[in-house]
């Protein structure tokens, strides 16, 4: 394979048969190509910029991306708590990280599965939050919620029920139907309750 001469200007070229290397002109919003490489059938990746030290990099394929990955690393299994020993580490410094499919779905599979929120609550970060159109679900043998404040609200309907053995345990239990309201239950009693029912706001639900 032999490359085409260089063209006049401040631009790179090297044109094979079935690829090529290119460096120097715009590419749309992309910015500036600071180095690329583009294959006949239209896929590429490359570095980009838009002025100062930033350089984004950029894939395109029409197939799939497939990472082989840690066949040499030797990680010690005594427990799930043992050091990360990462065979893909992303890493971002600032910036968010966003994982979409258009049209499928996300798979994770491992031994272990960890989502940790490490934000401060006084600039409104750490939380961890799941939504869907259907429906969550949670099976495995031993589920825990814990909390310092744990809140369960149904728009519609819930019920509690458990084959084996179940109870409610608290230092002060206040329950009541939405007949008691106003009725002869001790109103002090139901103030807890009756914020509680007001909390549909609390995440502008």
């Amino acid at each position: 394979m032999t490359s085409v001469p260089q063209p006049p200007g401040d631009l790179d070229f090297d044109i094979y048969r079935h690829f090529r290397h290119e460096a120097g002109m715009t590419a749309g919003d992309l910015g500036e190509v600071t180095y690329r490489l583009l294959t006949n059938n239209g896929s590429s990746f490359g570095f980009y910029t838009k002025g100062g030290n930033r350089e984004d990099y950029m894939t395109f394929v029409s197939g799939q991306s497939v990472e082989a990955l840690g066949e040499e690393i030797k990680r010690p299994r005594d427990a799930a708590q043992d050091p990360v020993f990462p065979a893909k580490l992303i890493n971002c410094k600032h910036g968010d990280a966003v994982i979409q499919c258009e049209d499928g779905d996300i798979i994770l599979r491992a031994d272990n599965i960890v989502f940790e929120a490490k934000g401060v609550t006084a600039t409104n970060d750490g939380n961890i939050t799941m939504k869907a159109n259907k429906s969550i679900t949670i099976d495995s043998p031993d589920t825990r919620v814990i909390g310092t404040n744990l809140r369960l609200q149904a728009r519609k309907d819930f019920t509690m029920s458990a084959k084996g053995i179940g109870g409610i345990i608290a230092g002060v239990l206040n329950m009541a139907s939405s007949a008691d309201f106003g009725a002869s239950v001790e109103l002090s009693k139901l103030t807890s309750l009756l914020k509680a029912m007001k909390l549909d706001e609390f995440e502008g639900n």
